[in-house]
């Protein structure tokens, strides 16, 4: 089973996830500022305390928010094969 190793902030809204099978990358949340359920992820303080639900795997936060281990391998998956096809998001 693929699981995130190490999970880090890798800047405002983002994360840097790296998993057991050597895909890694960073994952932007911006998209999740104004949903209330994520509205704490605007205090730096209350966003560093990211870690890996030991049981799960999915990220946790201590309020209980979550994040789906498999969707996020998902998205950093695709990122790195789109680099590995020198596809460039930004242009898309």
């Amino acid at each position: 089973m693929i699981n995130p190793v190490e999970v880090k902030i890798a800047g405002e809204y983002k994360l840097f996830v790296r998993y057991s099978d050597g895909v890694e990358g960073d994952i932007s949340l911006q998209h999740l500022r104004n949903d209330f359920v994520y509205d704490f992820i605007k205090d730096p303080d209350e966003f560093a305390k990211v870690y890996i639900n030991e049981k799960s795997g999915d990220l946790y936060w201590p309020n209980g928010a979550n994040l789906c281990k498999n969707a996020i391998y998902r998205q950093l998956e695709l990122k790195c094969m789109m680099k590995r096809l020198k596809i460039d998001l930004d242009k898309l």
